[in-house]
């Protein structure tokens, strides 16, 4: 009886050991994948253009641009109209033709979620050193291929759930909630047509579902790494600054 109790803890043992090193060893194959770590963090800028298609048939071409650290830019265009997205580092702002066309600064919680965007290496990059706890939940099928379920949870407790393509090792889709007009609704983001970008592969489709209906896709026609921008082109336009008194 003994020998049998010492066998089963043995068992669960082992098997305990191996779920640990489960989501080290998914991690260490996705960034391979996607290049590895020296290739990923010697991109410092990205400009990424293409267009977004929505639900309602409108489709709006964008400008993307990223640079370290934590700076993000969004610009597009739809029947002549400029909108603007933007992060500094710290605060998020927006030119919004349909609120006067004017620079205006968003509130923190808007700041929280541009930062998280402004992050292009991904969640599995440095993920410890962000404060995110990530966990092997086991596998699922995905559209008939099997797929490694993480679950991540960022230090303000929010989870998300990362799915990584078995054969490929690349992401697959994050499902997330997303604030919309002041609500929360579940999303599943979908990465497909992967692309080389300076040794990075890099997703060249990535779709936005809710409650199994796409309600926007963005296709990424061209992506440019380490060109030249200026830390400008992110700030908060200084005509906005000039309104202060």
């Amino acid at each position: 009886m003994r020998r049998i109790t010492a066998l089963v803890t043995l068992f669960f043992v082992a098997a305990a050991s191996a779920f640990a090193t489960d989501v080290k060893d998914i991690i260490a194959k996705n960034i391979e994948a996607k290049g590895g770590m020296a290739k990923i963090k010697a991109i410092n800028t990205l400009v990424r253009e293409g267009t977004m298609s929505m639900a309602q048939g409108m489709e709006l071409n964008f400008t993307q641009t990223y640079k370290r650290k934590n700076k993000m830019r969004m610009d597009m265009s739809f029947q002549g109209a400029a909108i603007v997205s933007a992060f500094d580092g710290e605060t998020a702002w927006s030119v919004n033709p349909m609120a006067g066309n004017k620079p205006e600064k968003q509130s923190a919680e808007e700041s929280k979620l541009a930062l998280e965007q402004a992050d292009f290496d991904g969640d599995l990059v440095d993920y410890l050193e962000k404060g995110k706890k990530v966990e092997y939940i086991g596998s699922e099928d995905i559209d008939g291929q099997t797929a490694y379920k993480l679950k991540i949870t960022d230090k303000a407790g929010k989870e998300s759930f990362l799915y990584i393509d078995a054969i490929s090792n690349l992401e697959m889709r994050l499902d997330t909630k997303f604030s919309m007009m002041g609500q929360e609704a579940d999303v599943e983001m979908i990465y497909s047509n992967f692309q080389d970008v300076n040794g990075v592969q890099m997703a060249s489709l990535v779709e936005m579902r809710s409650d199994g209906q796409t309600m926007m896709s963005m296709t990424y026609n061209t992506t440019k790494a380490n060109v030249d921008v200026p830390d400008a082109r992110f700030a908060f336009p200084a005509e906005a600054a000039g309104d202060k008194k």
